[in-house]
């Protein structure tokens, strides 16, 4: 797949929750980096995602049990309305925003999986250039940054897959408050989760510019000594 083309399939791929802008200002890298110093900060990020995500399986089992607490106290309290009308309104609400929730969540990691294929490809052809001679290095850490931010963005939309947002029923009073206090939060939460993906995507538009930057580059020769 030509760089181009891929480029825009990136741009222009089926999350259409995201906002229309979508490239910033392009990370700057240090041109003089070594390769030493790329392989350190790629050995840092890797320790750092296995401890990520042990510290992340905990914190999404916390969660939730504690979801599951407030879950059961929302199916006791729902039995107590008295209006029929505004019971099965509330219920249909809540497995709305259940049901919102859970599909959001579902695209955003299947988009984050379509940027690691992207930043697989990439990988495969700096390999190549670094094969022709062509120094890559400040590719590679534009690389490792979106890589970083792919994990940071999976992090983030799993804890948020996991979230509930069964409503705290005092009495049927203030159940439309209740209601409206849920919809807000999981339109905040689904909003952060939802810059967190336009990140990570930002970052990938980058590496493949840079890549892109390589191929025009003129492979070092190689001079033999007779």
């Amino acid at each position: 797949m030509k760089l181009k083309t891929a480029l825009i399939l990136i741009l222009s791929s089926g999350l259409l929750f995201l906002g229309p802008s979508l490239i910033k200002a392009e990370p700057q890298v240090d041109q003089n980096i070594t390769a030493g110093e790329v392989q350190n900060i790629k050995q840092n990020i890797r320790e750092n995602v296995i401890e990520q995500k042990e510290e992340r399986k905990t914190k999404i089992e916390e969660m939730k049990e504690s979801f599951k607490e407030k879950r059961e106290a929302f199916k006791m309290k729902i039995q107590t309305i008295k209006d029929e009308r505004k019971k099965q309104l509330t219920e249909k609400i809540d497995n709305r925003m259940s049901t919102v929730n859970k599909n959001q969540t579902a695209r955003m990691i299947k988009a984050l999986e379509k940027l690691t294929e992207h930043i697989n490809k990439l990988e495969e052809r700096i390999a190549k250039a670094k094969e022709n001679g062509i120094d890559v290095s400040s590719v590679e850490t534009l690389i490792t940054t979106a890589k970083t931010a792919i994990s940071t963005a999976l992090a983030i939309i799993e804890e948020q897959a996991a979230k509930d947002y069964a409503f705290t029923i005092t009495d049927e009073k203030n159940l439309g408050q209740s209601v409206k206090a849920s919809y807000d939060t999981l339109s905040q939460d689904l909003k952060k989760a939802q810059e967190s993906l336009v990140k990570a995507k930002e970052a990938v538009v980058a590496a493949y510019k840079a890549v892109g930057s390589l191929e025009k580059i003129t492979p070092t020769s190689t001079v033999v000594t007779p």
